[in-house]
């Protein structure tokens, strides 16, 4: 499809992240643009992120309403409502780090609330579990007994209806007036939570001692660990964070293996490396 083209002209960059930029501009009042770049920008990818957040917001997840894919030259964008006087949490935690514990324990409780919102399966919202068997049947990261270990615990996890970030970690959930929204939902998908709080686990402990992480979260490795002790605690309810971890761990070789699938890297460092990292997940 032949998307609207934009000038940049008349845009000005308000922030920065992953894979795009946030842009604003008075001749379009209300309305923020997310211009997504390189290979994440391909209008296959931007679609499905476009459609995914669409579907968030009519099932009542909140989430700031999207209007309209645009393009710039071959990178694409989303078009959405404007959050006014925003700050995601990672921003907060950045800025006031004493208030650590008290954000990551109000995202547990928000993410207890998304956790339990129904969402229905389709072609832009796949069940974990399909994705995950998708991604463990080509995994180039794992051996063949890997494959059947992780293919197994994949199988055992339980059949739920409810609503998975993908990406759930404190940049993609923001403040303002009181109000929570859920942001950067291209990787929306239906089932049991635990696989978002593997995702912040990998994130925000194993992941912490890369700097590339602590300028995406803007916090320090202690101050990313503090916040993980104090979600756990609030999320579960338990005091032996370690034992979760324990837990956690073959899930997050799962989100490797995820990751991976959806966002492709030939670099045979880098394949090296997440392979030893799936081993070590595993042991």
């Amino acid at each position: 499809m032949d998307y609207p083209q934009i000038n940049l002209q008349e845009w000005t960059k308000v922030g920065e992240g992953y894979n795009g930029e946030a842009l604003v501009s008075p001749l379009h009042p209300g309305i923020l643009l997310k211009l997504v770049r390189s290979d994440m920008g391909s209008a296959e990818k931007v679609e499905q992120e476009f459609e995914a957040s669409r579907i968030a917001f009519e099932a009542g997840i909140p989430t700031p309403r999207v209007y309209e894919i645009v393009r710039d030259g071959k990178d694409h964008g989303i078009l959405s409502e404007k959050i006014e006087g925003k700050h995601s949490f990672a921003r907060l935690c950045a800025n006031t780090p004493a208030q650590i514990p008290q954000l990551a324990a109000q995202m547990a409780d928000y993410g207890k609330q998304l956790h339990r919102m129904p969402i229905l399966s389709s072609a832009r919202v796949i069940t974990m579990k399909e994705l995950l068997l998708t991604a463990l049947s080509t995994s180039i990261l794992v051996t063949d007994t890997q494959r059947a270990q992780l293919t197994a615990l994949v199988k055992a996890m339980p059949d739920t209806g409810t609503v998975l970030h993908g990406d759930f970690q404190p940049g993609n959930i923001i403040l303002a007036d009181e109000k929570h929204y859920w942001i950067d939902l291209g990787w929306l998908s239906q089932g049991w939570y635990m696989m978002d709080l593997a995702h912040l686990y990998k994130m925000m402990v194993e992941d912490s001692v890369i700097p590339a992480v602590q300028g995406l979260t803007h916090m320090t490795r202690e101050q990313m660990l503090a916040f993980w002790d104090a979600f756990a605690k609030a999320y579960t309810g338990t005091e032996d964070v370690e034992a979760l971890n324990r837990t956690l761990r073959p899930y997050a070789a799962l989100d490797i293996i995820r990751t991976f699938y959806l966002h492709q890297n030939d670099n045979p460092q880098f394949i090296a490396f997440l392979r030893m990292r799936i081993g070590e997940e595993l042991k």
